[in-house]
């Protein structure tokens, strides 16, 4: 397979649409990963199958007359289309078909590619079922839509929770109101933002699955209204005085079945009444529902933008950080006109040792290395994997002196590794002047590192101004 097909099917195998490639017969030759669990059909299951396998029943005979009709004629069709899963759930498939043609034109294939919107469309029913209701009281329909544009322009989660919680309070007119995230290595619920609630609660607040009302609505999934907590069977105890009136909500925050978090509403400020109503509910499980999603956006976001400054094989911060970086300090250093030295360091021999104990063992190797700067330089030093066996270390705040400490110290502990052969480390370093600019600085590192190597390796070399 050629480079450019390779790359292309690795990306359709990995992509998070389904993809679906059936002949002119729309006889099904290919479906991708996402397919398979979208639906719940196995490639196998459906190769040689037609689409019509996933039909719902929901939409009329005319719908996929223009669909055929449209494709046929060369062109793309476009649409949200209702399927079944194997299961025979529903789901809402924002959906497109491409005829696919030989060099004479003619129509060989058709690629259907979707994504799965089933969530997008249950919160818009439920939009149109609160709009229904909320006719009475136009403004408060119209927060929800608002909240709805904004929620998915975050990208950091404490910007996000914040706005969800300021939100759910003035839509619901509540004084109190928190959102707690689960932490799935401890399986606690941890308050992750909150208004009207004390700091030290905040911080100090940890709920085991099952426990407490939030950690019961958590564990069984399902919201909660209380009108009356010293007459509801449910919950089994007195209002406490901490709290203003007797009635709240606790609502579960899921995503496909899993479980992010919990959101809990309380105290009650509406000139009206003090007790939270089922349309009060259904409000509050719509601005949920939407939070979820945004939530587990975010955390996407998070995870992108850790692999764009991050080295998979160390963890440690990538080239392209560092250059960053790197410029930020200098530029900090002609401001405030404090010490910066960079630091930045080889395995000695190291091509001998793959050659001789396989890649494998040289990542190992390079693993070690990060564990030990890691586990040795200071929260504000910037750590970075430079090149294939090079690293890089920023040291602000630092002179000259303070830093061949360093230097030297990690020397000394890489020498004590237990490998497959006896390991050291070359270091070059360099102080920063003000007249430098990152080029300038990088070059007298390297300098400083290649004079290391040709004084006998194993050593730190100090280039001075």
């Amino acid at each position: 397979m050629k480079p450019k097909l390779q790359s292309l099917s690795v990306v359709v195998e990995q992509t998070a649409d389904s993809v679906v490639i059936t002949d002119r017969d729309g006889n099904i030759e290919y479906v991708n990963p996402a397919f398979e669990a979208t639906t719940g059909y196995t490639q196998q299951e459906v190769l040689g199958k037609t689409p019509r396998l996933l039909k719902s029943g929901k939409h009329k005979s005319s719908f996929y007359k223009d669909l055929w009709d449209t494709v046929l004629a060369g062109k793309a069709f476009r649409a949200v289309i209702t399927n079944r899963k194997k299961n025979s759930d529903l789901y809402y498939a924002d959906q497109t078909i491409t005829p696919i043609k030989d060099a004479s034109g003619e129509i060989t294939h058709f690629v259907s590619v979707w994504k799965d919107i089933t969530e997008r469309m249950h919160y818009r029913e439920q939009l149109e079922t609160l709009n229904q209701d909320l006719e009475f009281e136009k403004h408060k329909f119209e927060q929800i839509l608002n909240f709805d544009e904004k929620i998915g322009t975050f990208t950091d989660l404490n910007k996000l929770v914040d706005f969800v919680i300021r939100g759910i309070a003035a839509i619901l007119e509540a004084e109190r109101c928190s959102l707690m995230l689960l932490d799935e290595k401890t399986g606690e619920l941890c308050i992750k933002g909150a208004i009207g609630l004390d700091h030290k609660i905040m911080r100090e607040s940890k709920l085991s699955l099952g426990k407490g009302i939030a950690g019961l609505v958590a564990k069984e999934g399902k919201p909660l209204l209380v009108k009356v907590i010293d007459t509801d069977q449910r919950i089994g105890r007195k209002n406490l005085p901490t709290y203003r009136t007797k009635s709240f909500l606790s609502v579960p925050i899921l995503l496909d079945q899993k479980l992010l978090g919990v959101v809990n509403v309380t105290d009650k400020k509406s000139s009206e009444a003090d007790v939270f109503t089922d349309l009060d509910l259904r409000i509050l499980l719509a601005i949920v529902r939407q939070s979820a999603v945004a939530i587990e956006n975010t955390e996407l976001y998070k995870q992108l933008k850790y692999l764009t400054v991050t080295d998979p094989l160390t963890n440690l911060y990538n080239y392209r950080h560092f250059m960053k970086i790197l410029d930020y300090e200098i530029g900090r250093l002609r401001r405030f006109k404090r010490p910066l030295s960079l630091l930045i360091m080889d395995v000695d021999d190291f091509r001998e040792y793959n050659e001789s104990f396989g890649l494998l063992e040289g990542d190992s190797l390079l693993r070690e290395i990060s564990r030990i700067l890691s586990e040795n330089l200071r929260e504000v030093d910037i750590i970075c994997r430079y090149a294939s066996d090079e690293f890089v270390v920023i040291l602000p705040e630092t002179k000259i002196s303070e830093a061949k400490a360093i230097a030297e110290k990690i020397r000394n502990l890489a020498a004590e590794l237990k490998f497959k052969k006896a390991i050291t480390l070359s270091l070059g370093l360099v102080s920063c002047a003000k007249e430098m600019n990152r080029h300038d600085l990088i070059l007298k590192a390297d300098a400083a590192l290649t004079q290391a190597k040709r004084q006998g390796k194993n050593q730190v070399y100090c280039h001075d101004h």
